[in-house]
């Protein structure tokens, strides 16, 4: 049987995963890409950008050109909207099963299976659920008694079957299929890799965190299941000779290995990788000796989540329970030992204030080694305890959870979730602080901020100087400049006219 897999914006490594898998159960995947310039829902959202740039029809049409048995999608909240439009437009075209699944599957399979356009809903990972469902129709048809889906038999019967367990040994899994996505994107420029599945925290801003909850019951079950140093290396190196790719970025929630893991990985990535990597912290991970351990094995960053400088938002909302001294002391350790990383920081959050953001601002004027600040925006995501404290406390209508779960919140990156327009002009403000001072040495910063210049930011366009400095960032930064050349490579295969994304390669109108 030939699935098609439907993907937006971003590789998706869940994606690739599966595809390996279903291929050695004899099944064919192909994937039909929309890169979505501009609205990716991932980096960069320039909304006239986009508009310019939309391609239309073109991705029905690579769906309809690949013939599939089945059309599968993999959703987040930011994603939602998009594939459900798209899936009531292939529908138009073929009569085949449509299955959603992903973060937003998993968290909303009621919402999701209601939709006319969706036939079949995947409540957790995807490999053995979806290998098993086209080993049926291969059969003769589908087995709507499988575990790990959710069935629309017709219209007002849902037959909803017991989640799968978990899988115990990653390493048992093959490995990414990276050809899947190498005619859609350019992997020479980066190496998209995870070792591990879960995360040890419980952050209630997190979907990571509601699906945990959803696994707790299962079989096989861990909040961090780690593949092994011999796994991962294999993997860098089979596909480092394949795709001689410039530098890795490892997408775990959290990259948490236990020391003894990360020791024997760095000292092995320096003899046999020997390639620059990324990875995403937390300050109760950073230790001495396993910072200069990853400094010395090639990692030009790590981008850490602080979220929140005042205990209150930070303990009693974000249920994150680290204490400024212990933010601090893990910021000394990377100063200290000169190890470039990036702070990221919520902004729009509940009973978030000015004196808590002038206190993140004095900590980060102080910093040598941050070479970024990244301020987000609160999106809200379905599901999560902080949507129950901002209901609960009178800082969202009880009635926003169907807008949520409908994904039709404002993505992170450009303008979050709803908040009245005071607070938005003020949390515009910081962000516009918080994003200068990753361009400024530190001696600048604190003069910047003592002298409160940056009051100039209530008075001037925000998206104009927010734009110039993303543009700049991405000139400057090694891993936001990577992404640029994507968008470069990806903006040439429009005029490309033997790739499936040339600009003409669209449905033609019906007379």
């Amino acid at each position: 049987m030939r699935v098609t897999f439907v993907v937006m914006g971003w590789e998706n490594i869940s994606v690739e995963y599966i595809s390996s898998y279903v291929k050695t159960r004899g099944h064919e995947v192909r994937l039909a890409y929309e890169q979505a310039l501009f609205d990716d829902k991932n980096y960069l959202c320039i909304p006239f950008a986009a508009k310019i740039l939309d391609q239309g029809s073109n991705i029905i049409k690579q769906i309809i050109d690949t013939s599939p048995d089945i059309v599968a999608f993999s959703v987040m909240a930011v994603s939602f909207q998009w594939a459900i439009k798209l899936s009531e437009e292939i529908k138009k075209y073929l009569d085949v099963p449509v299955v959603f699944g992903g973060a937003h599957a998993i968290m909303c399979p009621e919402r999701i299976i209601n939709k006319k356009s969706v036939d079949v809903v995947c409540t957790g990972e995807g490999e053995f659920a979806l290998a098993d469902l086209l080993d049926s129709m291969e059969n003769g048809g589908i087995d709507t008694s499988i575990k790990g889906f959710w069935f629309k038999t017709k219209p007002g019967e849902i037959i909803k079957n017991e989640k799968r367990p978990l899988i115990a040994d990653l390493d048992s899994m093959p490995l990414p299929d990276k050809d899947l996505f190498a005619p859609y994107v350019p992997i020479k420029n980066y190496y998209l890799a995870s070792t591990s599945r879960g995360c040890p925290f419980n952050c209630t801003y997190c979907s990571v965190s509601y699906i945990t909850k959803l696994e707790k019951e299962l079989e096989n079950f861990k909040k961090v299941r780690e593949r092994s140093v011999d796994s991962v290396i294999e993997e860098l190196k089979i596909n480092k000779a394949k795709y001689n790719f410039k530098w890795i970025d490892f997408r775990n929630s959290v990259f948490s290995p236990p020391k003894n893991w990360i020791l024997e990985y760095c000292e092995r990535h320096k003899k046999e990788i020997n390639l620059p990597f990324r990875i995403f912290g937390h300050p109760l991970l950073i230790n001495e000796e396993m910072a200069i351990a990853l400094k010395e094995a090639g990692c030009f960053a790590i981008q850490i989540g602080l979220e929140s400088y005042d205990p209150h938002v930070r303990n009693d909302i974000l249920k994150r329970y680290e204490s400024n001294e212990q933010i601090n002391n893990a910021i000394d350790i990377l100063e200290k030992n000169k190890v470039p990383y990036s702070l990221d920081y919520i902004l729009g959050l509940p009973d978030q204030n000015e004196e808590e953001l002038k206190k993140a601002a004095e900590l980060f004027s102080g910093l040598k080694y941050c070479y970024r600040i990244s301020p987000f925006m609160l999106s809200y995501l379905p599901k999560l305890e902080i949507i129950d404290y901002a209901i609960e406390h009178g800082m969202l209508d009880k009635n926003e959870r169907e807008k949520i779960e409908e994904g039709l919140h404002g993505n992170y990156m450009y303008e979050g979730s709803d908040m009245d327009k005071d607070k938005r002009r003020l949390m515009n403000t910081y962000k516009l602080l918080f994003r200068s001072m990753s361009f400024m040495p530190s001696w600048l910063r604190k003069i910047f901020y003592k002298s409160k210049l940056y009051f100039i930011f209530y008075a001037i366009p925000f998206d104009l100087i927010l734009r110039s400095f993303d543009l700049t960032m991405v000139i400057r930064d090694h891993d936001a400049r990577a992404y640029a050349l994507n968008y470069w490579w990806w903006f040439k295969k429009r005029f490309n006219p033997k790739h499936p994304n040339y600009f003409l390669n669209k449905m033609k109108k019906e007379k």
